[in-house]
């Protein structure tokens, strides 16, 4: 990973360098570089590896995400020609408004730096030798509250690059088990509490909405548990995160153009191991319990069908009407037990669960239903610090009634419109009443070949660890 590092001086000579539209305007360079947000110029003296970069902060006032990006685009421009990068963030605080703390900076920064430098994992017989990088951020103390900042930022990079990796990898590479053995080794020597449930002891359990989904394959589901309890007797937040590592579909098997996508179906359980990891790493201040359904979705002759009625984890019966509106099925499981056993005060959801979000919302933001107030605001909050972007979509009675079965207490799916919304409120079903919040990333997790922000790359993002990282610390 990248190496970051704080120096109060601004040396004179830098390796990167920031400009408004306005000072560029004065430099007249003309259209060569007219300081356009995140438009970058290179300039060479042609003497050997002198050179700069210049990149343009824009015209007006940058939240955090902005200054994410616009250091996400300083270092993979100047990491071409360099490995040691050297730029002012005091320079660009002020460029970018003068309105965040040092420490906010050093955050934002040192956040889209880290993720900028990764990697995707490769499986080419040829390995590419990666370069080393190092940055330093000029003109900022390098006090003891901005250095915690970067190493918080560094454990959140950490866990959102595990979950990247996690979503790129094959399904072959990555069955139930293996997925739940992988996040384990993630957590060794942190202060936490794991356990793996197997498909024997889901069945005991009453887990029956996870072992239907997960009974098409060969290769068993499970439940993993991992709690993170810095304050004895305090209040829990779960967090409950979609596993499934490969999807067809089932019997309602998904046309052939969304086929590529089946192995990163298991995006919000490698979100929330991400955002644990880093809680644990960097010391998070509230208890927070990760619950995590994993398993595959196939089709077989004891695989589900359109039709079949199924109990769940504390007995609420099931009519299932689409095969591949699985994840639900799955995360009823997980927040009822998180709720039950686990003593849940409140529960956040995050899969990537519908199409309805991704055609809605796109690659740029997710939406959000929750039906605490309270609750909501604090996770607002928090988004405002994560950089990323989402929409509470609303939602009333009509909606929930678009779910009852006439043959069981819900169906799994609520008809040909608001899939979103329905979705959602299947899963609110199984809260027992607890404030509850639903992330529908089926949109943002995954990131195309020109991806919405400067810090991702092809592939995995990590949708949704940040915001439930700043939501539990």
């Amino acid at each position: 990973m990248t190496n970051v590092v704080l120096k109060e001086e601004v040396p004179q000579k830098r390796t990167v360098y920031f400009f408004t539209k306005e000072e560029a305007a004065k430099k007249g360079m003309g259209k060569l570089f007219e300081g356009k947000y995140l438009e970058s110029r290179v300039l060479c003296s042609g003497q050997g590896e002198d050179f700069c970069v210049y990149v343009g902060v824009g015209e007006d006032s940058l939240d955090l995400n902005g200054v994410k990006n616009i250091c996400a685009k300083a270092v993979k421009e100047a990491g071409i020609y360099t490995e040691e990068i050297c730029f002012s963030l005091a320079e660009l605080g002020e460029k970018a408004g003068g309105a965040w703390e040092d420490s906010e900076l050093v955050g934002a920064a040192a956040e889209g730096i880290y993720l900028a430098g990764h990697q995707p994992a490769s499986y080419k017989s040829e390995k590419k030798k990666e370069k080393n990088h190092s940055v330093i951020l000029c003109g900022m103390e390098p006090s003891e509250e901005n250095n915690k900042k970067l190493a918080r930022k560094k454990a959140l990079a950490q866990g959102i690059c595990f979950a990247r990796d996690a979503v790129g990898k094959p399904s072959n590479l990555l069955r139930p088990e293996e997925f739940a053995r992988e996040v384990e080794a993630l957590f060794e020597g942190l202060p936490v509490e794991i356990e793996i449930y197997d498909a024997s002891k889901l069945a005991k359990m009453g887990m029956e909405a996870l072992l239907t989904v997960g009974k098409g394959s060969k290769f068993p589901p499970c439940l993993m548990v991992i709690r993170y309890l810095p304050v004895k007797g305090g209040e829990v937040t779960a967090l409950v995160g979609k596993g499934v590592t490969v999807d067809t579909g089932g019997y309602c098997v998904k046309p052939a153009g969304s086929m590529a996508g089946i192995k990163g179906d298991m995006a919000g359980a490698a979100g929330v191991a991400g955002a644990v990891y880093a809680l644990a790493k960097a010391g998070g201040r509230r208890n927070t319990v990760a619950v995590l359904p994993m398993c595959e979705n196939r089709i077989s002759p004891d695989a589900m069908l359109p039709g079949d009625i199924i109990s769940s984890y504390g007995g609420k019966t099931i009519e299932i009407l689409n095969t591949d509106a699985e994840g639900r099925l799955i995360l009823a499981d997980g927040v009822a037990y998180a709720v039950e056993k686990e003593g849940a005060a409140r529960v956040l959801d995050i899969a990537t669960l519908t199409g309805a979000a991704a055609i809605t919302f796109g690659k740029c933001m997710a939406p959000v239903l929750a039906d605490d107030d309270g609750f909501y605001g604090e996770f607002a909050q928090a988004a405002e610090r994560s950089g990323e972007h989402y929409v509470r979509i609303p939602f009333f009675k009509e909606h929930e009634k678009m779910i009852e079965s006439s043959l069981a207490d819900v169906k799994n799916v609520g008809g040909d419109t608001c899939g979103s919304i329905t979705a959602g409120l299947f899963i609110r079903a199984f809260a027992k009443g607890k404030p509850w919040i639903h992330l529908d990333i089926a949109g943002t997790a995954e990131a195309d070949k020109t991806p919405v922000q400067e810090y991702e790359r092809a592939g995995g993002t990590g949708a949704g660890a940040a915001t439930m990282f700043e939501l539990c610390f």
